[in-house]
């Protein structure tokens, strides 16, 4: 059980992190095997990009909002990999059509749908990276994410897993960090903070209040909040 604490301003950025995350309802990552993204999801080529352009024309719409990014984990085979949190799955998408079936079905319906699936057990830690969206991330992400690693190692960890992810919102509170299933945010994080977020959060399940942006949960968006 994470222990949630009031809003908090941090006082290493000039933005409060307090009610940065915009909301939404299941976050999917698209394994890709790679981190040279282009800027905008929405601009790569193949069914990568049209899942991102997808995601985006469902931003204002009613009912469940979903949000994708990818990650650097390789797909097991010939399609794409789709990792969805909080609840934990992985799906094959080997085309447009399976990829409609898990938004419709599972994005934004929350049931599971008939394609081949997997529990993924665990905690699982993503960290931007995105330097073709912000340099920022970009330098930023990389020493932190193996900070992490190197930390989650240290205390013998073997249910947790680290991953990079393209841009999740709010670069100018890079370091970015995600922990799911219970889809808890922190912000302005370095390298120094590994082993407090390893022993903190995912040993004792404590959030971290000075660099808490918020989580998965439904609310109004804040003035503000990163894009």
């Amino acid at each position: 059980m994470i222990e949630s604490p009031n809003a908090t301003t941090s006082s290493r950025g000039e933005w409060s992190l307090a009610d940065s995350v915009k909301p939404y309802h299941r976050h999917v990552f698209a394994c890709t095997g790679e981190r040279s993204w282009p800027a905008r999801l929405e601009d790569a080529p193949g069914l990568l990009g049209a899942m991102a352009r997808d995601v985006r024309d469902l931003r204002e719409a009613e009912g469940p909002i979903p949000k994708l990014t990818a990650t650097d984990e390789p797909s097991r085979g010939p399609w794409i990999d789709l990792l969805v949190f909080p609840e934990a799955v992985r799906y094959r998408v080997a085309d447009f059509a399976a990829w409609r079936t898990v938004l419709a079905g599972h994005l934004r319906g929350g049931g599971r749908p008939s394609l081949e699936s997997e529990a993924l057990p665990g905690r699982h830690v993503f960290v931007c990276v995105h330097m073709a969206r912000d340099e920022r991330c970009g330098n930023c992400g990389p020493p932190l994410r193996a900070a992490i690693e190197a930390a989650v190692a240290r205390r013998g960890l073997v249910d947790v897993t680290v991953r990079a992810t393209s841009h999740v919102g709010g670069h100018k509170y890079a370091g970015n960090v995600i922990v799911y299933p219970e889809g808890v945010w922190y912000g302005y994080v370095r390298p120094d903070d590994a082993e407090r977020l390893v022993s903190e959060h995912l040993v004792a399940g404590r959030i971290l209040e000075d660099l808490h942006r918020g989580g998965m949960q439904d609310r109004p968006r804040s003035p503000g909040s990163g894009e």
